[in-house]
């Protein structure tokens, strides 16, 4: 008998059913597909291990562990099905290989309740520039339908940060993270809100919250360790931040990618953090790898990595550290011009 090959699977999630009426039935029906439709070929084989009738949920925590593709496929399907049934939630899961993904699936409810509804046409708007009024007065109405729509409560702190209500934003993300623990964008959003605040403190506790919620496989994750990286340089805490960094950069990202668009940013950070470290080599070479991945459209218009690089260039007693300077100088940056009068002055 041939054995089946077997993939390293991640599912993690949870789904709200708002009533007794909907919690009875869908585990009833899970209980019926589980025996008749799936002959038990399924990751999640003991209902009450994850249907919770205190609070009408399906909590699915963190699985891992190797299953077939069968398995897989029979798990999402009964998954999906379940959702129909849901008031709010969310599922994701991966099916990988050696590190690479071969099948993911995302999986919230949908369909034609007015809180489903609601939700859904605010998610859209929240993604609209410029609509972010309309999309807080749909979400709004989606939580006063069912007040535990932690999605709901995410997407509009969001939209409440961008409009820079930032104490409804921290509202908001604590009633989204109150209803489901694992939502790592609320903790990511409330990390960063406190950030704006200058209370870093309390941002690297909300952001190291994001990276236990998530996993390797989800930008966010990455997102979390770049921001924590920048409240432990705010902190001065440079040896954190270098850990933070050298995670991120050594990562690599698609175009598409979210994380792909601060690679520049984040060898800047880290060319700086190596500099307040003292190794001054790797300070350069952080800087070239910044301006190696600058935009074409942006590239060498950045007046403050020309500084620092300058800085580290004198620090390694290169003599063309004064065309760093100088560069600076021309695309406006004040501190270079400055500096320049000094050293033509001494």
């Amino acid at each position: 008998m041939q054995t089946q090959q077997l993939y390293k699977v991640i599912i993690q999630g949870k789904l709200e059913f708002g009533n007794d009426r909907s919690f009875q039935k869908v585990v009833q029906l899970y209980n019926q597909r589980l025996e008749t439709i799936h002959k038990r070929e399924l990751v999640f084989k003991i209902s009450d291990e994850i249907f919770f009738e205190k609070d009408f949920t399906m909590n699915l925590g963190r699985f891992i562990g190797n299953i077939s593709e069968k398995m897989w496929k029979n798990t999402i399907l009964s998954l999906e099905y379940c959702a129909q049934f849901s008031f709010s939630g969310v599922i994701n899961a991966w099916m990988t290989d050696n590190g690479k993904i071969l099948q993911y699936a995302h999986i919230e409810p949908l369909g034609e309740k007015s809180t489903i509804a609601l939700y859904q046409e605010g998610k859209r708007k929240s993604e609209e520039i410029g609509s972010e009024v309309e999309a807080i007065k749909m979400l709004t109405e989606a939580i006063e339908k069912y007040e535990r729509h932690s999605q709901a409560y995410e997407k509009r702190g969001y939209m409440n940060y961008h409009l820079k209500n930032f104490e409804d934003a921290i509202y908001d993300f604590n009633k989204s993270i109150a209803f489901d623990q694992m939502n790592a964008s609320s903790h990511y959003g409330l990390g960063r809100t406190y950030m704006v605040k200058k209370n870093f403190k309390e941002a690297l506790i909300c952001l190291e919250e994001a990276t236990k919620q998530s996993i390797a496989l989800q930008p966010i994750y990455w997102a979390a360790r770049r921001v924590k990286a920048i409240c432990y340089i705010e902190l001065k805490d440079f040896e954190k931040a270098a850990f933070e960094y050298k995670l991120f950069t050594s990562r690599t990202f698609t175009e598409s990618d979210p994380n792909f668009k601060h690679l520049a940013m984040a060898w800047f950070n880290y060319g700086k953090v190596f500099f307040a470290l003292g190794q001054i080599d790797e300070s350069l070479a952080a800087f070239d790898k910044s301006l190696a991945l600058e935009p074409t459209a942006k590239k060498g218009t950045h007046p403050e990595l020309f500084m620092q690089r300058g800085l580290a260039r004198k620090a390694a007693g290169k003599s063309d550290y004064i065309l760093d300077f100088k560069k600076a100088s021309e695309l406006g940056y004040e501190p270079a011009t400055k500096l320049l009068a000094e050293i033509k002055l001494s």
